[in-house]
Formats: structure tokens, sequence, C-alpha cells
């Protein structure tokens, strides 16, 4: 009883803890509802709903309620009677509800009369509320709703970028495909293969990978501070540009056998006919070198000497014109394959391939698939 007392007290005595600071709460940026011309509420409304569920997804900002929208949108009238259009009156209606950043958007319709159509664009600007100054800025154009919704995205990455720049992070992307564009929340930043890492704004982007004749990869990421992120993406290629691949490769390749085949031709007709010249000229009966001889004493000889004479610059001809054609023939096949690649590279892309012919004798039909 007494060892519990003693301890008791000593508990009571000890000093307690001191308190963690509390932790910097998030910004908060309020999204009312975007201005617009009559008979786009609807849209307008969900648009906004769609940028505030972007934001919120980030967990870096605390979205307003859709009560302190209310009530932001109940003082539009006070914006009116005080004569104000600009954003610094937005911002002086935000600062009464405790926001930190504000996002307004206007939506509007772009009518071209010559092609009958009719798109969508929307503006999107970033607010700060203190200091009643843009922080960023965003156009969206779309041919369509469900484009504009799709590229939402994108456009709130890029917007609040500016609020993250000071936890900063490093992305390196490896692509399947070198020459593929690398985009950040819409801005092409790299090519691939990356030589270096890219520095990037802390928090979450949206990641593009393009390249002509692949079908596009879009993902969003997310930077953590003074970290390093890595992404290998692979690109899908268009059964267009697989086809015309291989139809390049392969002429390339064959191309390359053929000079191969050229060019061993060329050698061995060079060898020939440097040996038969060789010959001729040393150890034929009667060779050059005897003929030669025999003129001395004998000119009858002089007309077999000159005929052998011209056999053999022949055969020393034929066999340079040879040795010429092997030698550029094999520069070319190693040129073609260094240029070349593997015709098959794609193979595995392709799908089930389906071919129909007539059995013979039999007056039926079969079918045959090719994978």
């Amino acid at each position: 009883m007494l060892i519990t007392f003693t301890v008791a007290a000593m508990l009571a005595q000890a000093p307690a803890p001191a308190p963690t600071p509390a932790e910097k709460p998030n910004p908060r940026i309020a999204v009312p509802d975007f201005q617009t011309s009559a008979g786009n509420e609807s849209l307008a409304a969900m648009l906004a709903g769609s940028v505030a569920t972007e934001i919120d997804r980030t967990g870096l900002f605390q979205v307003t309620t859709s009560d302190q929208v209310r009530a932001l949108l109940s003082l539009e009238r006070q914006r009116q009677l005080l004569g104000c259009s600009d954003d610094s009156c937005s911002s002086d209606i935000a600062s009464q509800l405790g926001v930190d950043y504000m996002m307004n958007g206007r939506l509007g319709r772009l009518v071209d009369s010559k092609k009958a159509t009719t798109a969508v664009s929307l503006d999107l600007v970033m607010l700060e509320v203190k200091g009643g100054k843009r922080v960023s800025s965003r156009e969206l154009k779309a041919a369509s709703e469900a484009e504009l919704v799709a590229k939402l995205e994108e456009g709130v990455a890029g917007l609040i970028a500016p609020l993250l720049a000071g936890r900063q992070g490093f992305l390196a992307v490896i692509a399947s495909e070198d020459g593929s564009i690398v985009k950040i929340d819409g801005t092409q930043l790299a090519t691939t293969p990356m030589t270096q890492r890219l520095a990037i704004a802390g928090g979450p982007h949206v990641l593009r990978i393009e390249k002509e004749g692949f079908t596009a990869v879009q993902k969003q990421i997310r930077i953590a501070p003074d970290q390093m992120a890595d992404e290998a993406i692979r690109l899908l290629p268009s059964p267009d540009y697989v086809e015309a691949y291989e139809r390049k490769q392969w002429a390339l390749r064959i191309g390359a056998f053929s000079a191969a085949g050229l060019a061993v031709v060329g050698g061995v007709v060079f060898g020939v006919m440097q040996g038969q010249a060789q010959f001729n000229y040393r150890d034929a009966n009667p060779s050059f070198l005897k003929l030669r001889d025999r003129l001395a004493t004998d000119e009858s000889a002089r007309a077999s000497a000159e005929a052998l004479r011209n056999t053999i610059n022949t055969q020393l001809a034929v066999s340079y014109v040879a040795g010429g054609v092997g030698i550029a023939a094999a520069v070319t096949s190693v040129v073609l394959l260094f240029v070349g690649e593997d015709p098959n590279r794609y193979q595995s892309y392709r799908g089930p391939r389906s071919a129909i012919w007539l059995a013979p004798g039999s007056g039926g039909t079969s079918f045959a698939f090719d994978f």
C-alpha cells in the first residue's frame, strides 16, 4: 500500500509532457458555382462540383462545404450592390468565410456557324483571398461536354501546382518507346529517353505520355517533397503502326540480307578472277612469263603473248570491279542492319487473324486462325 501511494505521488509530481505543436491546417479553397449564360446553369454547377472533387482528392486542401458555397453565393447580391465585377470583390467576400483561395469559373459556348458546331469553353482562375491576386488560370476548350469533363483533371492539377511550388520533388520516366513526349499537367517537359530527372512541385499531377502511332497513356501521380518518383510506361501501338513498322523493317532486313549475299558473290568473283590472272601469268602452259621469254628468239609467240596479256588484264579488271561491288554491298548490309530494328518487335500486339479457304476435294469451307 505504501509503495502504491509513493508511485502515485511521483506520477502526480512529474511534469506533464509538453504538447506537440498542432500541424498547420491545409489551405481552404472555395469553389462556388461557375458563372454562365442562361440555360447552362446545370452544366456549370456540375463542372464546379467536379472541380471541387478533383481538388479534394489531392488530400492537400480543404474544400468548402456546400453550405459554405451557398453562403458565398448568397453574398452575390452584396457584390452587385458594391458595383464590383472583378476578382478583387470576390476576394473580399470569400475572406469573410475564412477561405484562403477561391476558384472562379466561367462557362461559355463557342458557336461555329460555318461548321454548324458548338464547342464549350471553361475559364478557371485560382484567386488568393488575402492579396486579391490571381495565382493561376487555365482555359479549357472542348468539342463536347464529355470532352471538357475529361480535361478537368489535368486542368485542376495545373491550377493548384503554384500552391505547391515550395514542396518540390523529382520525377523520372522510363517509356517503352524512345521519342515519346512527356507532359505534366498538359505541358511538355521532356522526351524519352530522359537524360535527367524533372523537378516538379510536390502534390498530385497528371502525367501523359504520347507518341504518334501509339495509344497515349495518362495517369495521376503524386510527387512527394524531396523524393524521387519513378514511372515506367508501356505504350501500345496501333494496328496501322504495327503494319507499317513491320513492312519497313522487313524491307530493311531483306535488303541487308541481299546486300550480304551480293558481298559474298563479289568476294568469290574477286578471288576466282585474281587466281585465274595469277595462274595465267605464272603457271599456265604456256604462261605469259614463258611467252615473254620466247619473244627473244621466236617472234611468232608475240600474238599468243598479246592475247594472254589481254585475258589477264580482263580478269584483273573483273576482279577489281567484283571486289569493289562486294565491299560496297558489305557496307550497305552493315548499315541496313544497324539502321533496322527487329521486324517482330510488335508481333505480340497483333490480335488473332483469320483466313477462310475452300478445302480441296470436300467442297466445304475451312476456317484457319493465325495467332
